[in-house]
């Protein structure tokens, strides 16, 4: 390599400048001719380009802020592609009942207009038609579904399938979306001795005059009777990120008189746990829920899974269990952290776990939390088992509100066919996962996923 004269060491500078905020290709090309020319191997063209970092979580309006220039149906399947290459094939191969001389539009265009739809924001089916039939919407769903398509699919059309699929291939859907993102191992870090967090509670989904599917539950008031769309949830927590892993419908089944025991969360729990561990065999959890599941029978679940739990007590739900931490505390406490009490190897109905308290005080007002787990409670580890104790709430921000106030609407019932609800419903949880690694890897993963 000779030594390069002003002149040369100028004009050199202003192509690198030129070139630095090219695609990598064009610039990795530019690279090879420049050190042809100026012979020298050490030349190289950096991405201009700065992406800033943040340390604190995007609020909302930032994300929206950075989605706001970008072709969101492009960014949508960058991270379809990247996470979950099989997704796309997998709705292809839907069993579709339809006679096949009635169908215009194949199984993937109608099932990826209702998914992306509810990922841009449209959560009613006519809204497809009013808000989701652009020009540019049709030219991108006609490359994704690869079908030439002169306008998106009718919602009807897409309401009429929705009620003939099968809900257990949808849930396969599901099911490979979460396996693939553990076997990613991006969300490792999250786990706590090597075990995923999930967290369980019930929501409610809509109230009714009638009973609805013959199925709802009904509550009577004042010699008014409503029913209710019940579902359980189990959600993995990572970070500020929540991702249904199992639904499990609370639903009567027919009732013969008045007297006889309508569903409840706790049963479905009881459903629900058999199928965890048959889709999840080997996995590790630690099962997070509210006082409702401190009592021995779900205890028992956790122990026979051989699965960590963290529930909330209460002194109405294990009251032998209450009084005895109550006792011990003011005996020895087992921790020597400030406002933190610890109360081991406590026996309850052939269960042995600890009890443990944490005392917040912000300004005057003083918030008590209790909690019975299997972790192992001690000085090292309570604070962290605490905060995890205490993240039960993103079931409710990050899950349900979301679900209900932000980009989705569960609560609007886009069919009242028995079937299509559920479908509806599961199709949400799926572009519910989509839509959070869209907006909170925005700069992290978008920058390394363009194209």
């Amino acid at each position: 390599m000779k030594k390069r004269s002003k002149k040369e060491e100028k004009e050199l500078q202003e192509e690198i400048q030129k070139y630095e905020n090219e695609a990598r290709s064009v610039r990795r090309k530019k690279e090879r001719q420049l050190k042809r020319k100026y012979n020298d191997k050490s030349i190289r063209i950096k991405s201009g380009k700065q992406f800033k970092k943040t340390k604190e979580p995007l609020t909302k309006k930032q994300r929206r802020d950075l989605l706001k220039d970008k072709n969101l149906l492009k960014e949508i399947l960058k991270i379809i592609r990247k996470y979950f290459p099989q997704l796309e094939s997998s709705i292809s191969k839907l069993t579709d009942k339809r006679h096949k001389s009635y169908i215009t539009y194949n199984m993937k265009s109608i099932i990826m207009t209702r998914l992306l739809s509810l990922i841009c924001g449209i959560t009613t089916m006519k809204g497809i038609n009013q808000k989701f039939n652009t020009e540019d919407t049709i030219k991108n769903l006609s490359s994704i579904c690869e079908q030439e398509l002169k306008e998106v699919p009718d919602w009807q059309t897409i309401q009429d399938v929705i009620e003939t699929l099968s809900i257990e291939e949808i849930e396969d859907i599901r099911k490979y979306m979460v396996k693939a993102l553990i076997r990613s191992k991006m969300f490792d870090r999250f786990r706590y001795k090597g075990a995923i967090q999930v967290l369980v509670d019930a929501t409610g989904l809509s109230s009714h005059d009638y009973n609805l599917n013959s199925n709802c539950i009904s509550k009577t008031k004042n010699g008014v009777t409503k029913y209710y769309k019940y579902v359980l949830e189990a959600k993995l927590v990572f970070g500020n990120i929540v991702i249904s892993i199992d639904s499990e419908w609370i639903e009567n089944k027919k009732l013969n008189n008045e007297n006889e025991k309508q569903d409840c969360e706790v049963n479905a729990f009881k459903r629900m746990a058999p199928r965890l561990k048959k889709n999840y065999p080997k996995m590790k959890f630690i099962i997070t829920g509210d006082a409702l599941y401190a009592t021995t029978p779900m205890i028992d679940i956790c122990k026979d899974n051989k699965w960590y739990y963290i529930f909330n007590l209460k002194k109405d739900r294990l009251k032998r269990v209450y009084e005895r931490f109550t006792d011990d505390v003011n005996f020895e406490n087992k921790t020597t952290k400030k406002n933190y009490y610890l109360s081991k190897n406590i026996e309850f109905n052939g269960n042995i776990f600890d009890v443990f308290k944490y005392v917040e005080v912000i300004d005057d007002e003083t918030t008590t939390f209790h909690y019975v787990s299997n972790l192992n409670v001690k000085d090292s580890n309570i604070e962290e088992i605490v905060n995890m104790g205490r993240r039960r709430w993103k079931i409710e921000n990050e899950g349900f509100n979301q679900q209900k106030n932000g980009t989705f609407c569960i609560s609007h019932m886009s069919s009242r066919h028995i079937i299509g609800i559920k479908i509806q419903y599961y199709l949400i949880q799926i572009a519910h996962i989509i839509r959070q690694l869209l907006e909170y890897g925005s700069i992290r993963l978008l920058a390394k996923l363009s194209i």
